[in-house]
């Protein structure tokens, strides 16, 4: 175990696992390095009595740009991390969890070490087969390059945080009527009728002059005005190509499979359907009673022969698998609560349990199948193994021939001749911009990046992305420019026409808004325009995008007013760049049938909303009777190496 997670860190697995234990340092940091000021100088930031360390801050800011990382891959926005500002964040955070410790320590809080003990071993990245073993866990550990007391030490300031902001939240509460003015709130939905005017309509009554295309112009140059270009040639290397070129023997196989033994453990699964009646963990007595009494009469139906998926479809409140018959799949050991799980992997293929209790409510389960557990042995997965390693060793050659050619390049031999001598098609892009896609090669942000960093003749080392490796050099820097007016006098001709013909669209819409007034009823306006009633259909509050209209915040919170006394909007709104009049067509109010179904997790969601609220005006409060000192040195996101300890 311990030696195939020193050799692949980077494996899926791990890297799941990484994700879930950098969680407890994402805010918490590690624990060393918290404590008493005395004369030290070298900190981050100082509260109260203690300090946080630059050993902590660094770590909390590397975890953090990890995750971000794991979590988007290749996808990943350039400039997202300097968005985020990491530095500031994470300063934050380490403030709050400090304070929040110091006042958990002022009112008597602590965690035991059992209780610790407990925590540790709930966590599923811990765990083979549901179980906890300490070769895993230490194994795990090793793979992130953590020490088990440091992890124990945040995990323990963690749980005392946790119960610190039970303290905090614990008098928060949500009533009935809240809850359901806040359901309504949320789920209330507005059809509205309207009428467009469009600019399309208005094109032919535009009427172009010299002296009007030379007055626009003049008065929009900058919305003509071309980015600066680069352009470039390049050799791409794809792995496909070098597969051809590699040999995989035995031994190289054997090693694989020694490596990855455990990915080749198939643990047993099961695969089941259930029926889920909601039931948060704050539930009365009655709300329980009321749930049990309904999963009883569902179970008996089960019971005595009805059809499980059917009863799932009318009966199931989980609405990620209702429409499926309840259909969970194939899951294995950890991957459900404990008591579903339990009860799942007892019963036998085409069995019913009884009623079962989970965190989300009560369950029926049926499995439908079983896998037993096996290992597959080397025969049977040689095939893939020598795929993979094919590809493998396919990217080390792509690698080493690029930095070849690479060297060769600096040394002036020309792209043409050293894609001849690799049998590479040369590849000529058109110039591009920054945000544009390179023509044959795609959004390479990497390329992009190092092609405006550079000038014209550099060669950039070579890129890897997805589809190989990509060896390019710099032809020519094209400057941003205003071109004159004989370059784009078809442009500024249709820019123009466009312009006039949404002016001539806006006006005629406006010259509507009084009949509409006087008669409040835009289905008669509209026909008597010989314009087209169309409706937006049924939308919520969320969020400022309207059906068919687009994005229009305005609207959105003034259709929630409108009535059906008073349903004319006095008004002409904007639809990519045609005139709409608008009206009330009417109004969706929510379920309240619905609402009683969820009443019980829409409590715990508003409570925990409401607690984190809570929670973070306490925070406020302490940081203002605090003594709170932050060296500002470590907060400069320069790009460059993060302050370290002096030695």
């Amino acid at each position: 175990m311990l030696k195939f997670m020193r050799r692949n860190a980077q494996a899926p697995w791990v890297r799941a696992t990484f994700v879930a234990i950098v969680l407890v340092f994402i805010f918490w940091g590690i624990g060393a390095g918290v404590g008493v000021m005395g004369d030290r100088s070298d900190v981050v930031a100082k509260v109260n009595r203690d300090t946080i360390s630059p050993a902590r801050f660094r770590r909390t800011v590397d975890n953090l740009e990890r995750m971000y990382r794991e979590l988007y891959k290749q996808n990943m926005p350039p400039d997202l991390l300097k968005t985020l500002d990491l530095r500031s964040k994470a300063v934050d955070q380490l403030i709050r969890v400090t304070l929040l410790r110091q006042e958990a320590e002022r009112l008597g809080l602590e965690v035991g070490d059992t209780e610790l003990v407990e925590s540790i071993q709930s966590v599923p990245a811990f765990q083979d087969g549901g179980i906890f073993t300490k070769e895993r866990y230490l194994a795990v550990l090793r793979a992130n390059n953590l020490q088990a007391g440091e992890f124990e030490e945040a995990q323990r300031e963690e749980l005392l945080i946790r119960k610190m902001e039970d303290v905090i939240g614990a008098g928060v509460q949500v009533s009935d009527a809240e809850l359901r003015e806040q359901y309504h709130f949320d789920n209330d939905k507005v059809n509205l009728a309207f009428a467009r005017v469009k600019a399309a309509d208005f094109t032919g009554q535009v009427q172009i002059t010299d002296a009007e295309v030379q007055a626009y112009y003049d008065a929009h140059k900058e919305d003509f005005r071309v980015p600066e270009r680069a352009r470039i040639e390049a050799l791409q290397y794809q792995p496909s190509a070098f597969e051809a070129k590699v040999t995989i023997d035995d031994a190289a196989v054997q090693a694989y499979y020694d490596d990855h033994r455990e990915q080749y453990d198939k643990p047993e699964e099961v695969q089941a359907r259930h029926i889920l009646f909601n039931l948060s963990p704050a539930a009365t007595e009655a709300e329980k009673s009321k749930a049990r009494q309904q999963a009883s009469e569902v179970l008996a139906k089960a019971k005595a022969g009805e059809d499980f998926a059917a009863l799932a479809k009318q009966y199931s409140q989980d609405e990620g698998t209702k429409a499926k018959g309840g259909d969970l799949g194939f899951f294995k050991r950890g991957q459900m609560t404990q008591t579903f799980e339990d009860a799942a992997f007892a019963l036998q293929p085409g069995s019913i349990s009884e009623l079962v209790e989970s965190p989300f409510g009560i369950h029926i389960i049926k499995v439908e199948g079983k896998h037993a557990a096996e290992t597959q042995t080397l025969e049977q997965v040689r095939p893939q193994i020598v795929d993979t390693l094919k590809k493998e060793r396919a990217k080390d050659l792509v690698g080493e021939q690029a930095r070849s050619d690479h060297d060769k390049a600096l040394q002036g031999q020309s792209f043409a001749d050293i894609g001849a001598a690799s049998g590479l098609a040369l590849i000529t892009p058109p110039p591009f911009g920054r945000s544009d896609v390179i023509a044959g090669i795609g959004r390479q942000a990497q390329i992009t990046d190092a092609a405006f960093a550079g000038t014209a003749g550099d060669v950039p080392d070579p890129v890897e992305s997805a589809t190989g490796s990509y060896l390019f050099r710099i032809v020519e820097k094209l400057p941003t420019r205003i071109p004159d007016l004989t370059e784009i006098r078809g442009d500024v001709e249709a820019a123009y026409r466009k312009n006039k013909s949404q002016e001539l669209a806006k006006a005629k819409a406006e010259s509507l808004i009084a009949p509409l007034k006087e008669q409040n009823d835009l289905a008669k306006v509209a026909g008597a325009s010989g314009l087209t009633l169309d409706e937006t259909g049924g939308f919520t509050r969320a969020g400022a995008y309207v059906p068919k209209l687009g994005s229009q915040p305005d609207l959105k919170k003034l259709a929630f007013q409108l009535t059906k006394e008073h349903p004319v909007v006095a008004g002409v709104y904007d639809a990519s760049g045609d005139s709409v009049l608008v009206a009330l067509k009417d109004t969706e109010p929510a379920d309240d049938a619905k609402f009683e179904e969820q009443k019980s997790s829409l409590r715990q969601q508003t409570i925990e909303r409401r607690r984190g609220m809570v929670s973070d005006q306490f925070v406020n409060y302490l940081k203002t009777k605090a003594r709170i000192e932050i060296n500002q040195d470590f907060l400069v996101a320069d790009g460059g190496p993060l302050p370290r300890r002096r030695r």
